[in-house]
């Protein structure tokens, strides 16, 4: 494993890698909210600073951000410099760091991946962090950073960054050559494998852990087991993560035209259809909190009743001015929208009325792809990107 010593109080990391122009091209060609760079953005530098409820920034630090449980418990990053850290959601101070993955020359097949994926996708939970990378599955040990155990995978048949793994019940669990394993947390012992035929598109809830299927559907698998408990081939389970809140999992699948999308929702113990909504905007991945059924596609952000598929609102949401994706997260009362260019807004749930946004003082003048990540809980957001690690809201008291 390429690694080093776990550090109390490490150095910052390194100046994210520069991506190759040519295949960021090709990227936002074909990538979902890659947005052209807009011009004309002057009048930017010459309005005041929006501050919203700022509780701490990490500038240095960016990428994916995970919560293990809840705002007061663990929360893990996943950088463009292949390392993972732990910080102390209070302050930002990170508690340990570890490379997983090192960092690659952005033309090299690691570096594209890493700068364009916003670092290894990872998991925590049950004291433990999972992270996928070309090197395979990698678990470390939440509280220190220690290797506990890792897997080769040599025969990746997908992007490792779309193999997002999930953790839980003592289990971790992965698909890749394309079965679905799961893993025993402590040892990382080899539990089960399924069949081939599942991708990486993975959630997990109730003891049971689902996955798109490789080339359509959605499958369903005891997660002691590994028995396969039902398949829905009316739905797309390849393109983002199910959903699962309140024994109904969620699942969009986005069309070939601007308003072709249709949310699906599942009896989770037997995959029938409760009910679907189509015609509806392309949108990122679902975000489901409170009954609501959350969605952002563009400058519209829609909440459809989790129940009934109907729409409870739509807010309009600024489009953002920056080359990439914005990203939404739902929870306990409250949507998050972060955006592209660093700007952050909340949505009461129930009603679509804004409560605060956080907007920064100038626009960004680089140009790079970014991602934005976003975990939630409580009244406190973390907000990952190309541009560090930000929380805004407040934390629940100990």
């Amino acid at each position: 494993m390429n690694s080093d010593t776990p550090q109390n109080d490490p150095t910052p990391s390194a100046t994210p890698p520069p991506i190759n122009r040519r295949r960021l091209l090709l990227s936002a060609a074909g990538g979902l909210g890659a947005l052209a760079v807009a011009g004309g953005t002057g009048w930017w530098a010459s309005r005041g600073e929006v501050r919203g409820p700022r509780l701490w920034a990490s500038p240095d630090l960016g990428g994916r951000v995970v919560l293990a449980a809840g705002a007061q418990h663990g929360l893990f990053a996943s950088g463009y410099d292949g390392r993972v850290r732990a910080l102390d959601p209070a302050t930002g101070a990170v508690r340990w760091s570890r490379v997983v993955g090192a960092a690659a020359p952005a033309d090299g097949p690691d570096g594209w991946q890493l700068a364009s994926s916003g670092g290894w996708p990872l998991a925590a939970g049950d004291g433990v962090v999972c992270v996928a990378s070309t090197a395979g599955v990698q678990v470390l040990d939440a509280a220190s950073g220690e290797p506990r155990w890792e897997v080769a995978a040599p025969d990746w048949d997908e992007f490792p960054w779309r193999q997002e793994p999930v953790v839980g019940g003592g289990r971790v669990f992965a698909a890749h050559g394309t079965s679905l394993r799961c893993y025993d947390a402590v040892g990382g012992g080899l539990c089960w494998s399924s069949d081939p035929g599942a991708s990486g598109v993975l959630a997990l809830a109730g003891g049971t852990v689902f996955a798109g299927g490789r080339y359509g559907g959605l499958l369903a698998f005891d997660a002691r087991s590994g028995e396969r408990r039902w398949v829905q081939e009316a739905v797309d389970g390849t393109g983002t993560p199910p959903v699962v809140e309140r024994g109904v999992v969620h699942v969009l699948q986005n069309g070939p035209t601007v308003d072709s999308a249709t949310v699906f929702a599942l009896d989770a113990a037997t995959g029938r259809v409760l009910w679907q909504r189509g015609r509806l905007p392309v949108a990122g991945p679902l975000s489901v909190a409170d009954g609501a059924v959350c969605l952002l596609s563009g400058e519209r952000l829609v909440a459809l009743d989790a129940a009934t598929g109907e729409t409870r609102w739509t807010a309009q949401v600024p489009r953002g001015l920056g080359r990439g994706t914005s990203s939404a997260a739902a929870a306990d009362g409250t949507v998050y929208v972060g955006t592209n260019d660093d700007r952050l807004f909340a949505f009461d749930l129930v009603t679509g009325r804004a409560r605060w946004r956080d907007e920064p003082q100038r626009l960004r003048e680089d140009t790079e792809y970014t991602r934005v990540f976003l975990a939630a809980a409580g009244s406190a957001v973390f907000r990952g990107s190309r541009t560090g690690l930000h929380a805004l809201g407040a934390l629940p008291s100990a």
